[in-house]
């Protein structure tokens, strides 16, 4: 019985490794004579850990949900292709550059080139442009936001190949993925509206590096891509100026307007989280500060001027009294007087001429 089951499982592993084999890139394989050509498509569906297959499930399934409602199934699957074919090709490059160096056959024959550890560097880049200052992690030490990410797991990857954690093809698909990806985004990905790339500031190379040494890789950045214009592998970033008021000027960056609708639009699973945990500590935030007791100036200020209006009043209460009944008194003496004298002057004038009182009262009416 335990002989049957290690032969099973050699016939496993030598399966697995004949399958790695034949779906890997290989560089000695992948040059004339043999031209493996295929294994630029399919070595991207093998990894040999568990740990390795989790990670690449959990990412293909976020950016699926995340990007496919966004760009669309075409451009997801096209960005796929164009940041995993490339790299396999660098990474061929670089265990050639490795052999020349050192003449060890293994990084031809024996150290295959496979995983999804590029499209993870990719998957970092596209969330990087649409959530350039989400924050991730907020304590009073340290503060991680999404444009620390990329050149974050470049650094754990390095450190996790020192102590043979992860093989050397993992880091350096990893690295190229990230530079492919920011390269396609920048410069040539195509918006819907029919301008190309991303040429905002928060997606510039140096913000993929701290604040200190940002100046410095500037510089270099834009030397490069100087030399790149200059041999036309990129155009020129192209700014349109908008003098439509005279006491105003507006700056048009195509590429930019586009990014930024772009990431407007953005209505996915991953946004909705992010922003309803904002919300939501912004809310108990608010409820904290108005739950305190803080002193109501209004109430305060109510109740000195009623108090001092009612000490106004008791003072001329037995005064105002006075003056209310004279003034009472003389509007009554007033009233009977003028009373008196109506009563004398049409008695008078019945008295004296009837016929005219008469006329007169059938004229007012």
């Amino acid at each position: 019985m335990t002989a049957k089951m290690s032969t099973q499982v050699r016939k496993f592993f030598l399966i697995n490794s004949q399958c790695v084999h034949v779906l890997a890139v290989i560089p000695g394989k992948i040059m004339p004579p043999n031209f493996w050509i295929w294994t630029l498509l399919t070595h991207s569906f093998i990894e040999l850990h568990i740990w390795h297959t989790c990670i690449d499930v959990i990412v293909v399934f976020l950016y699926s949900k995340m990007i496919e409602p966004l760009w669309g199934t075409k451009e997801l699957l096209s960005f796929y292709f164009l940041v995993t074919i490339p790299n396999a090709i660098f990474a061929t490059c670089i265990y050639f550059m490795i052999y020349m160096f050192t003449f060890n056959d293994e990084y031809l024959f024996e150290r295959p080139i496979y995983g999804l550890a590029s499209f993870i560097g990719a998957y970092c880049v596209v969330i990087k442009q649409i959530m350039p200052d989400t924050v991730i992690i907020s304590t009073p030490f340290i503060k991680l936001k999404q444009d620390h990410v990329p050149l974050l797991i470049i650094l754990i990857s390095t450190l996790l190949y020192v102590i043979n954690a992860v093989p050397v093809h993992f880091l350096i698909m990893l690295s190229f993925g990230i530079f492919i990806s920011w390269t396609y985004l920048r410069f040539f990905q195509l918006h819907k509206n029919g301008s190309r790339g991303d040429q905002s500031n928060t997606f510039s190379f140096a913000s993929f590096f701290p604040p200190p040494i940002q100046p410095v890789i500037s510089v270099l950045a834009n030397t490069v891509f100087e030399l790149f214009v200059r041999i036309k592998i990129c155009k020129p970033f192209v700014k349109k100026y908008n003098v439509a008021a005279p006491s105003s000027i507006t700056i048009t960056i195509p590429g930019a307007e586009a990014a930024d609708a772009d990431r407007r639009s953005t209505h996915t699973f991953s946004t909705f989280f992010l922003l309803r945990q904002k919300a939501l500590k912004a809310l108990d935030d608010r409820l904290k500060q108005s739950s305190e007791a803080w002193p109501d100036i209004d109430e305060s200020t109510t109740t000195n001027t009623a108090a001092q209006t009612h000490q106004i009043h008791s003072t001329t209460n037995p005064s105002n009294s006075q003056n209310n009944l004279m003034t009472s008194t003389t509007n009554n003496n007033t009233t009977s007087n003028a009373n008196n004298a109506t009563t004398i002057d049409l008695n008078n004038s019945t008295s004296n001429n009837n016929q005219e009182y008469h006329e007169q009262t059938t004229t007012t009416q």
